[in-house]
């Protein structure tokens, strides 16, 4: 029996995974019911369709990309996305995994776990192996006493006409926001959120002239950092009990599919697990190079880059585009960063 901590998104993709490789999985769940938590519900379309499991009826809107605005000018990176409605496609999942064979217990706090037991409520229990995705106050991490960076991302669900929009919008100014405050189109409703305080998105949302009724209201860390020890013998991180997000776009959907995938291939040896996601492109140092190069402008140079490719799409940029920052070399570096980590999310997992 392989035991499984968490029933988010992570766990449950590695539960399926594992159930269609034909092991025995249960999973332990501390809430009542299953629940999602706060997210921004994107992703892109091909890594949702390397799970084993058909997300089509809990997309809430197809996107045709991602687009980067500050003030009037913007411009986009093509991709085939998606924005989900989250708690139903979990809710959806874990039937699925149960229907196949699984098992999921609620109610079930994992306190702890050592070498040999797993500590749940009033119960000790012995496993093989332990798979620990659940979440960044992870009981799993602390065993092996992983430390992460993080942000804090607060969002309204609002209701909202989106018949007009296609795009997953990014919008980078630091007067809302140290990194980026985003909307994320849904059927009838958006995700509108900031990196920051609640005071920030309501700033961003009454000068954007964005009004509608609040349908949700949450807020949560975002693992911002590369994974470090991720297993041992019989225990094994993923999803953001690892640490596995995209530490520039913040997104956490694509990369916990991706390494779950890879989870199920190594779960005979989750060493080797560790050592193959580590060097996957999901792990990739650009990254981080392109979070800082973020974190780093100012909006003086955030306007400047903006002009010099206002309207265009990142792909077809040239370097003739940005001739106007041949005196600003850091600059130029900063783009380039910032660049290199968008079109490698596209590619890897949004």
């Amino acid at each position: 029996m392989i035991y499984v901590i968490g029933a988010g998104p992570a766990g449950l993709a590695a539960g399926l995974f594992l159930i269609e490789k034909g092991y025995d999985v249960k999973i332990f769940e501390e809430n009542a019911a299953i629940k999602s938590t706060a997210c921004a519900e994107g992703c892109d379309l091909s890594s949702l369709k390397l799970l084993p499991f058909d997300s089509t009826p809990y997309i809430s809107k197809k996107v045709r990309g991602v687009k980067c605005i500050f003030g009037n000018k913007y411009f986009y990176v093509s991709m085939e996305g998606v924005v989900l409605n989250r708690q139903k496609w979990l809710e959806e999942m874990a039937k699925e995994f149960i229907e196949r064979g699984g098992k999921i217990e609620l109610n079930a706090k994992v306190k702890k776990l050592d070498d040999e037991y797993l500590y749940t409520n009033d119960d000790k229990i012995r496993y093989d192996i332990c798979i620990g995705a659940d979440g960044c106050r992870s009981v799993a991490k602390e065993y092996f006493g992983n430390k992460y960076e993080y942000k804090i991302g607060c969002q309204y669900e609002i209701e909202y006409d989106t018949s007009s929009m296609n795009f997953l919008e990014l919008y980078f100014d630091k007067n809302y926001s140290t990194y980026y405050a985003w909307i994320f189109p849904k059927r009838s409703s958006i995700n509108a959120g900031v990196i920051g305080k609640f005071a920030q998105l309501d700033k961003f949302l009454m000068d954007r002239g964005i009004e509608g009724k609040i349908l949700k209201k949450q807020a949560g860390l975002i693992p911002c950092s590369l994974p470090s020890k991720l297993a041992s013998k019989k225990i094994a991180l993923i999803g953001d009990a690892a640490a596995i997000t995209n530490p520039f776009s913040l997104g956490g959907i694509a990369p916990a599919i991706q390494a779950a995938k890879m989870l199920t291939e190594n779960i005979e040896n989750l060493e080797k697990y560790e050592k193959k996601l580590k060097a996957h492109p999901i792990c990739s140092p650009i990254l981080l190079k392109g979070k800082k190069a973020v974190e780093e402008l100012n909006n003086e140079e955030t306007k400047i880059l903006f002009d010099c490719v206002h309207g265009k799409e990142l792909s077809r940029m040239r370097a003739r585009d940005f001739a106007s920052l041949i005196f600003k070399p850091s600059l130029i570096i900063k783009a380039y960063y910032i660049a290199k980590a968008l079109l490698h999310s596209l590619e890897w997992g949004w």
